[in-house]
């Protein structure tokens, strides 16, 4: 992920909040220092698209929104959601 594009992408088509259970939240993962260094959307009902790397070849997949959240537990990680605009 670049970081700058991404923070814009935020700032400009989201706003604080969301839900687990509805579409359009983004779960965002940032660091000690505040920096993203994760993140995926849900698609309600419970689910959420899920990219693990960042490489071309990897899978993207639909988790369920707690599963997704307890596997991407990183220690110094903070998880904060915005909802699509």
């Amino acid at each position: 992920m670049q970081r700058d594009p991404f923070e814009a992408f935020l700032a400009e088509r989201t706003r604080p909040g969301g839900r687990d259970d509805q579409p359009g939240t983004v779960l965002v993962w940032r660091n000690a220092a505040g920096a993203v260094e994760h993140a995926a959307v849900t698609l309600g009902g419970g689910w959420a698209l899920h990219k693990p790397s960042q490489t071309w070849r990897s899978a993207r997949v639909v988790l369920p929104v707690r599963d997704l959240i307890r596997g991407s537990r990183t220690p110094g990680w903070r998880l904060s959601r915005v909802s699509l605009r």
